[in-house]
């Protein structure tokens, strides 16, 4: 019993000379006093030096950043020492146990006990400071070590202040990742589409005119961190950047991957108000004067996965239109340098439609390839001017009576090793690839083999030889212009009740068993869909985002796939969500409680025959009609003039509680 209290009295006493706070406040202390953006930046620079050295050997790069590989090793030694000093606490109490009353063995024991409790919890404050640390500089924790990052909540509107921008048709089209995005990919890309043609300079440090749009990050129009830490940007040689051809795009490569291999990490972007158009001026103005910034989550994995083709439009084997508009739809957002550019007698082939009587002396056709949709639709617009669709806009058409056929090349690889691409440096491919560089699965086997005639003995361009439905078919001499049809919406009009996070849909449909209900993707965006809020709770205009995708449905409503019918396009408007609505006190009127949403659809949407959407055509018991008297589901109809041949598409509906 003696012993006891001696043991205990030992204990006691490091408590009571703060032995133990001691230890913590040190350390607590110097992770204060470290300059955060020095030690980020070293671990970058060592980073990059580990990943250049290994491969200098030979061996593949490390996917693990080295905060990781650096906590580990640590933890194994700690680890070590632990079970070393649990070890000799057990021995020691062994001894005391069986002292037998022998004072030397009593003190020896008594000795090694306290020295092996005051070694168990160092090694127990080691591990928590350890780890406290390695998550405060991969920017996971704040000073506390709680995470500071939350899920995407509607009512919590400061999250999402400076993103009005996005779908106000006049700023931002579309970005990737998309706001509020969960389980990106470490190794992805950052793509923005402008509306207005940028400056390269505004995100190419150093770009002048005659340069190529392509080089370092501008790091003092764009801000890469975590959420955690603002402080923590990457700097301009951390991140590769290339403007597209028509300066509409920007692609963001980060040299390493984000976050870390432990936990998810949430990222911000901060586009500033240092980013300018075309002719030079500032495009963040009034509301929008702060800049656009937009948040997402990066998981633990790398994208080692090749993309691969979704589905066409036409179906193959059919005859169609000239004025019919090729599109390729892929399984996820692909790089836009490696699938969108123009042919013109030569240029761009990483995707080539031909042109050939009955198969025989194949040409390519003069034209553009247009990606759009989320980065998951490329369409190709021919060069040959045909006259104007029923909206009098100028039509561009493939050649007639002519056997039509398309082929897309995989990416040269950079090793047998994996999927990514060869040119993943530079961001300039030989073929087509995903965000996160690797190289097109042509034959759907799960595995990235390259291009035909690549050293590396490629069988992925598309189609291969088990593609179902290859990409050929034969043109006519004829022009369609049927319109297309809205079928349904959903929310339906003046719907209320209404959750906070749902999407609207709005479902197209066809004249006949035809693929003119299919939308032309590359009108789908911020000119076509629009989605306005109001009330008394929706006073920031610079929080309401929205912005539009599509997909295309067979006759069961599924997603359409290479081997199924294309009948219809479903475009489906994400936002950000909405506000719920008060309850009303006796009296008041419902426009002074309830928050309104108006989905907005505009002539300007066209379908793949290239003919707009007639806002005062409708549906009835299957029969189109294009009188001017009704409007298809609304009665509000905004004529833009008859030189248009319509105007536009109202569908109101109201959030309550």
């Amino acid at each position: 019993m003696l012993e006891k209290r001696r043991l205990h009295s030992v204990f006691y006493s490091l408590l009571n000379k703060g032995f133990l706070a001691s230890v913590f406040a040190i350390a607590l202390v110097a992770v204060c006093l470290l300059p955060t953006h020095v030690v980020h930046a070293q671990l970058n620079q060592s980073q990059s030096t580990l990943n250049a050295t290994l491969n200098s050997a030979g061996l593949s790069q490390t996917t693990n950043d080295l905060p990781t590989i650096i906590g580990r090793i640590i933890n194994v030694i700690l680890g070590t020492v632990g079970v070393i000093f649990l070890a000799l606490l057990l021995f020691s109490g062994y001894q005391y146990m069986t002292a037998g009353g022998d004072a030397e063995k009593i003190k020896s024991a008594m000795g090694r006990i306290r020295n092996a409790v005051i070694g168990l919890l160092i090694i127990v404050f080691s591990f928590a400071i350890v780890n406290f640390i390695l998550s405060w500089i991969n920017g996971d924790s704040n000073l506390f070590g709680n995470n500071t990052t939350s899920g995407n909540n509607g009512g919590n509107l400061s999250q999402w202040g400076n993103s009005g921008s996005l779908g106000t048709g006049q700023i931002i089209d579309y970005h990737y990742p998309e706001p509020g995005q969960t389980d990106v990919p470490r190794n992805t890309a950052i793509v923005i589409t402008f509306v207005p043609a940028i400056d390269p300079a505004s995100f190419v440090d150093g770009w002048t005119d005659g340069k190529p749009m392509s080089g370092s990050l501008n790091e003092l129009n764009v801000g890469i961190h975590p959420e955690s830490n603002k402080d923590q940007n990457l700097g301009k040689d951390q991140a590769t950047v290339s403007v597209s051809e028509d300066r509409h795009t920007v692609m963001i490569k980060p040299a390493d991957p984000l976050g870390n291999t432990q936990k998810p990490t949430w990222y911000e972007i901060d586009l500033r108000d240092g980013v300018k158009n075309a002719s030079g001026t500032q495009i963040f103005v009034g509301n929008f004067k702060n800049g656009y910034t937009w948040r997402f989550q990066v998981s633990t994995q790398i994208d080692n996965t090749p993309p691969r083709v979704q589905s066409i439009v036409p179906r193959s084997g059919g005859v169609y239109a000239r004025n019919i508009v090729v599109q390729v739809n892929f399984n996820e957002p692909v790089f836009p340098a490696s699938v969108a550019g123009r042919f013109k007698n030569g240029g761009f082939q990483n995707l080539q439609i031909l042109q050939s009587d009955s198969g025989s002396n194949e040409q390519p056709i003069n034209g553009e390839f247009r990606l759009s949709n989320g980065y998951r639709t490329v369409e190709f617009m021919a060069d040959d001017d045909c006259g104007v669709n029923s909206c009098l806009v100028k039509m561009l058409c493939l050649p007639a009576e002519k056997t039509i056929r398309g082929i897309i090349k995989a990416a040269s690889l950079l090793d047998n090793e994996s999927a990514l691409a060869a040119g993943s440096k530079t961001g300039m491919f030989n073929g087509a690839v995903d965000m996160a560089f690797n190289s097109l699965d042509g034959d759907a086997d799960g595995k990235a083999t390259g291009p035909a005639g690549d050293p590396a003995g490629g069988m992925d361009d598309w189609p291969a030889a088990t593609t179902k439905n290859p990409l050929a078919f034969k043109t006519s001499s004829q022009i369609n212009r049927d319109p297309p049809f809205i079928g349904k919406v959903d929310p339906t009009v003046k719907a209320d009740k209404i959750e906070l996070d749902k999407n609207v849909d709005v479902y197209w449909y066809s004249h006949a068993s035809d693929v003119d209900g299919v939308l032309l993707a590359s009108t789908v965006g911020a000119r076509s869909f629009r989605m306005f809020a109001t009330g008394p709770e929706e006073k920031d205009v610079n929080t309401w985002w929205f912005y539009s995708k599509m997909k295309n449905m067979d006759d069961n409503g599924n997603e359409a796939t290479e081997d199924s019918d294309h009948v219809q396009s479903m475009v489906t408007i994400y936002h950000r969500p909405f506000i719920p609505s008060g309850i009303p006190v006796p009296g008041q009127k419902p426009e002074e409680v309830n928050n309104y949403y108006d989905p907005y659809v505009r002539h300007y949407v066209m379908n793949v025959y290239q003919n707009c959407y007639n806002p005062a055509a409708y549906m009835e018991n299957g029969t189109p009609h294009t009188a001017t008297s009704k409007s298809n589901y609304c009665n509000n109809v905004e004529s833009l003039g008859t030189d248009l041949g319509g105007g536009n598409f109202y569908c109101d509906f109201i959030k309550q509680p």
